[in-house]
């Protein structure tokens, strides 16, 4: 009884403790829910090779249009902060990121996005970093891919490039369709998943989470090594018929499904 007691005590100084903090948070923010944004807008200057993204709250979004210089338009408060940067052909876009400890959203999910205007036949380096939030990448050609996602989701509409590089610690990257010379993926926990997968070279490595790829061609083609010390993989090692075509798996844990379509 006495061990019940004290239990409801101390549920109830860290419920209290932890109201105090809101009420003070809340304070801070002016007593309001959702922060008021203003819209500031960018426009490159010099030519861009490379567009780099790093975003920890809301969303970024790209997206072709038809113009000659790349356009920024990216929300900005009180609460909140994003950033712009060009300096030596690379455009740094940083989304929003909390200004203090005690900034808070009601809603993130309806914070406004910061999108990324890139004239259409404009070929990027593409190099993209999601710590929360997510970042959606309109269906379009680039040089090379880098996605490292922390936390959140990044979604690829469709990707032409000759190589690309994924990484997963947490949250998921999707590609609903890809084209490229090598395809390299590394999954420490969430997922990676990608259809229409046009690749000669394929390497997945999952320590946990998941992998699930869609393949463009016959799985004879295709040369499978398949390396797995738990989780389960749908594939075994095979001599394909194309020696051009590679697909290489490691599973530590976690599961890896390949189909061919």
């Amino acid at each position: 009884m006495k061990a019940v007691i004290k239990a409801i005590i101390g549920g109830s100084v860290i419920i209290g403790v932890g109201l105090i903090i809101f009420i003070i948070a809340l304070a801070l923010n002016g007593w309001k829910f959702m922060p008021q944004f203003d819209t500031e807008h960018f426009t490159a200057e010099g030519e861009i090779f490379e567009l780099k993204i790093d975003n920890a709250v809301g969303s970024v979004k790209t997206e072709f249009y038809d113009g000659d210089k790349i356009i920024v338009d990216y929300p900005v408060s009180n609460r909140y902060s994003a950033s712009v940067e060009e300096k030596e052909g690379v455009l740094t876009v940083n989304g929003l990121k909390k200004m203090h400890w005690y900034s808070f959203s009601f809603l993130t999910n309806n914070l406004p996005s910061t999108v990324v205007k890139i004239p259409q036949g404009t070929v990027l380096k593409l190099d993209a970093t999601v710590n929360a939030g997510s970042v959606k990448l309109a269906a379009g050609e680039y040089t090379d891919v880098r996605i490292k996602v922390n936390a959140g989701s990044l979604t690829a509409y469709g990707v032409l490039c000759n190589d690309f590089k994924g990484e997963v610690n947490a949250g998921s990257i999707s590609v609903q369709s890809l084209e490229s010379a090598s395809l390299d993926c590394k999954v420490s926990a969430g997922s990676f998943n990608a259809n229409r997968v046009s690749c000669p070279l394929v390497r997945v490595n999952v320590s946990a989470g998941s992998a699930n790829l869609k393949v463009e061609g016959n799985r004879d083609e295709y040369t499978i090594l398949v390396d797995k010390s738990a989780g389960s993989c749908n594939v075994t090692s095979q001599t394909g018929t194309d020696p051009e075509k590679k697909i290489d798996i490691d599973v530590s844990a976690g599961s890896v499904n390949v189909s061919f379509v």
